[in-house]
């Protein structure tokens, strides 16, 4: 039970400050994370994975310090007497594990961990198996083999989306919703599915930022020898490199968690990156159906990605697998319609094929869909509609179609020039029927029950799909709340008799129990609005509630209508003295009402006027309910309230951008939500307009590039991990794409950014005027403000020189700036507790000295920029 002692103690800087003081950096990093839970099947135990604070002694610089799971540790919490156990404990060996799953008959939990054994260094120096074996009290590594691990933030490497087996699930097994993908599923009681990597190799988890290290250790060892060149090579067009299909493997493997047994079942030459490694297991448990990334498309001359969307830009195979010790991959010939597949959408339920979407040319942008039987035929399905969304990738969603039976698929989808998607019911014996083309909205998702029927929630209540006569009915005596949608249970194809469904008010989240049958009481769950529903059970709801108090885990008993508390974290929060919230109304310069967020200094005094930080991000709307940027625990530098905590007023204005106008420029638009937000904080007596700043990080510090040559207004800015030069953006290659043989360049998914994010529609080579125009550089000489810049070697989304040309040019005109540049340091500079709290200091320190001792001066407004 040590780290109990651990979550329930205040932090260093809250005993020497007493009862009472403003939120410090320490209790910032000092916070505990829940990473997931997954209740036991028998409903007594919830195995929650809880992150241990940033604190000496562990190994950081994996990954950003908020989201690293080798700091995790596994809990047990009973759910009947409140007994908590750590069952991993991993803090001595700076040792993490998460990932924690249940086998279907609860007698073991199965889990990733760096845990080191024998010689192994501390940290650990891979990601394997272990199981908990809740019989023998015991945990132990089941396999010394390295598990393939996708990464967590930006574009995954290694993205996983492993289906079935056990649960029969239909959607991704995940170790953390939105951020990885489990490399593992249950087969039964005591076999796991699992996909490892090739010996010698290192999981991707702890492998994106410690690749660079280890290739630049090698360059100078080859330097050094002059025996090997250093050089790495890419080709384009004719020169381009074959695929090397021994450089990135997946190995499957069947692990039996009894005697330990590793049988290889097959290994599949897999591109890491811009896609997935899709592994669905048939419902009768004899086969996998896998679809695989083998490579990106180069595009011809004049051809186009057809959507800004990584899994448009690769291309894919699909095969089946025997579940036997040594299986050839059978690989489907792809017919000319279906040349380029797009995502595996599911089995039918005799296990006699797999639904998937495809396209046949590199440049179509519909993706019209397939059956593939498992004698290797291909069946075009669905006439000419196109199947789901532009997205494919690899976290958990809703399917575009569905099983109704073995012949016949519930699909979303749209005709040729439809304005929306519909619902169809497709079949091999008819052409596609819309199902919902009276409806004025579509329903979101629909849910299998019990009885193998399909409901959802519409306008006009519940409704259930009616394949006979191919149509949806209203289900009678069920009343479901207006607007509401379905929560519960997330995979649409497990059968179910009870639904959760969700409305939402300004304050609070209302999940409402809607029993299709009448075996179990409707029932009204409640919870506040910045709650989040982590597991839901016939008997329970469990949920995460980040208070300024602490955090809690929390279980409600529909039934009773009781609420009691699992777990209590982060108990130091108490003691802090935390700046007021408050939403302002307010005119935009183009007559929009908008809203913004505020933050008051602790002991704010009505009447008083503050000096004023304001955090920008482009395109970011305050709505009033839950906003994100008024978090209490947002990590690091980005917890807004330590600014407030050093005497500032801190201010999160809307920024609506237009970004599908003809014109698709961004940057001129910028300052339209900004000013008048400073003008009706000024206007209420709150800031003083004599002393304001400007900060922001990613479009956020392009953001701040970009108001700071439109206006002299800020008295300081800074500028985290902002952009520049907008042309040199869309092409630069990923800082961490090192020591991929021949594909170091495709690791990037900046140009999809630029294009799609920012809104400038096409590459810099159709249209170099739009991109100058919009970059901040091409305005650098306009820059009066002091201006400190930010940036960190490794950022995936902006290169290092975007920060260093902006500032080489402020020195070349002798203008105030300072840039600072962090080795080793990703796009969130949160890496190293020790840079965390070195930006920290420097941007306090900035904002001290030009803003806080600032002597009131008018403002001067820069007229637009002209190209020549």
């Amino acid at each position: 039970m040590a780290l109990l002692a651990v979550i329930a103690a205040p932090s260093a800087a809250t005993e020497k400050a007493g009862k009472h003081h403003p939120l410090s950096i320490d209790d910032v990093l000092d916070t505990i994370a829940i990473d997931r839970v997954a209740v036991s099947p028998d409903g007594e135990w919830v195995a929650a994975v809880i992150q241990r604070p940033a604190r000496t002694g562990e190994v950081f610089g994996r990954n950003a310090y908020e989201i690293d799971p080798s700091r995790n540790d596994v809990w047990l919490v009973s759910r009947r007497t409140g007994e908590r156990r750590n069952l991993t404990d991993g803090a001595a060996s700076a040792a993490g594990f998460w990932c924690a799953t249940w086998s279907p008959d609860g007698r073991k939990l199965a889990m990733l961990s760096t845990r080191p054994e024998g010689a192994e260094p501390h940290g650990g120096d891979n990601v394997r198996l272990y199981i908990w074996d809740r019989t023998a009290a015991k945990l132990t590594r089941a396999s010394a083999t390295a598990m393939m691990t996708q990464t967590r933030y930006g574009s995954p490497i290694d993205a996983l989306d492993i289906r079935g087996g056990a649960d029969r699930g239909t959607i991704a097994q995940t170790c953390a919703a939105n951020n990885e993908n489990a490399p593992f599923t249950w087969l039964d009681g005591h076999r796991l599915l699992a996909v490892t990597l090739p010996e010698g190799q290192v999981s991707a988890l702890l492998d994106e930022y410690g690749r660079p290290f280890d290739q630049a250790a090698a360059t100078r060892r080859s330097l050094r020898d002059a025996i090997a060149p250093t050089v790495t090579a890419m080709g384009s067009g004719t020169e381009r490199m074959p695929h090397d299909d021994q450089a990135n493997r997946a190995v499957l493997q069947v692990i039996d968690t009894d005697t330990g047994a590793a049988t290889t079942i097959a290994n599949v030459a897999i591109h890491p990156f811009q896609g997935a490694l899709s592994v669905s297991i048939s419902p009768d448990g004899r086969r996998l159906a896998v679809m695989a990334t083998t490579g990106a498309i180069q595009p011809a001359r004049g051809q186009r990605i057809p959507h800004h969307d990584d899994a448009w830009q690769v291309e894919k195979q699909l095969g089946f697998i025997d579940i036997t010790a040594g299986a050839a991959v059978r690989w489907v010939k792809l017919s000319t319609a279906a040349r380029y597949p797009l995502e595996l959408l599911g089995w039918s339920p005799d296990s006699a094929a797999v639904a998937f979407r495809a396209r046949g040319t590199f440049e179509d942008k519909t993706s019209p869909l397939f059956v593939a039987s498992t004698d290797l035929t291909i069946e075009r399905r669905a006439g000419l509609l196109t199947v789901g969304t532009p997205e494919a990738g690899p976290y958990p969603h809703e399917p575009a179609a569905v099983w109704t039976d073995s012949r016949h698929l519930m699909i979303r989808g749209r005709e040729a020039g439809a304005a929306r998607d519909d619902w169809w019911l497709a079949g091999p014996d008819r052409a596609p029927i819309n199902l919902t083309s009276n409806m004025e909205h579509p329903p979101e998702a629909f849910r299998r029950t019990v009885e193998n029927r399909f409901v959802a929630t519409s306008a006009a209540g519940l409704v259930t799909l009616d394949q006979v006569n191919a149509r949806l009915s209203p289900v009678a005596g069920i009343s479901v709340p207006v607007g509401a949608s379905i929560a519960w249970p997330q995979d649409p194809d497990k059968p179910t008799d009870t639904l959760l469904v969700k409305t939402s008010t300004k304050d609070r989240q209302i999940f409402d129990r809607i029993s299709l049958t009448s075996a179990i009481k409707p029932a009204r769950t409640i919870i506040p609005a910045g709650a989040e529903v982590l597991d839901v059970v016939p008997d329970g709801v469990i949920w995460r509630d980040p208070t300024q108090t602490g955090l809690f885990l929390r279980e409600t008993d529909p039934d009773r209508g009781t609420r009691r508390d699992l777990m209590t974290l982060d108990t130091h929060l108490a003691a802090v003295n935390w700046g007021e919230t408050r939403i302002i109304d307010y005119i935009m310069g183009d007559g929009r009402a908008m809203k913004g967020a505020v933050i008051l200094p602790p002991g704010y005094k009505q009447g008083q006027r503050y000096p004023t930080l304001v955090w920008v991000y482009g395109g970011y709307r305050v709505s009033g309910v839950g906003d994100y940027w008024l978090d209490p625990y947002l990590p690091g530098i980005y917890n807004l309230q330590l600014y407030a905590a050093r005497g500032y007023v801190v201010l999160v204005p809307s920024m609506p951008l237009n970004r599908i106008a003809a014109k698709n420029d961004s940057y001129p638009d910028l300052g339209i939500g900004v000013m008048p937000a400073i003008d009706r904080l000024v206007a209420l007596g709150i800031a003083d307009q004599a002393r304001v700043g400007v900060m922001g990080q990613s479009f956020g510090g392009y953001s701040v590039y970009s108001l700071i040559t439109q206006t002299n207004r800020f008295k300081a800015a800074v500028a985290i991990a902002g952009l520049t030069d907008l042309t040199q953006l869309h092409d630069q290659f990923d800082a961490v794409a090192r020591g991929y043989p021949g594909i170091e360049h495709e690791k990037s998914a900046n140009w999809s950014i630029v294009e799609a994010s920012i809104g400038l529609g096409v590459p810099p080579y159709e249209d170099y005027a739009r991109y100058w125009r919009n970059s901040p550089l091409a305005y650098v000489d306009r820059v009066e403000t002091p201006l400190l810049l930010i940036h960190g070697e490794f950022d995936k989304r902006g290169a290092l020189s975007q920060a260093d040309t902006f500032f080489y040019s402020l020195y070349r005109q002798g203008k105030t700036a300072r840039l600072l540049r962090y080795w080793g340091e990703s796009h969130s500079l949160a890496q190293s507790p020790a840079n965390i709290r070195n930006i920290f200091d420097e941007t306090a320190r900035w904002f001290d000295r030009y803003v806080r001792q600032n002597e009131p001066t008018a403002h001067l407004e820069i007229p637009p920029a002209r190209l020549p």
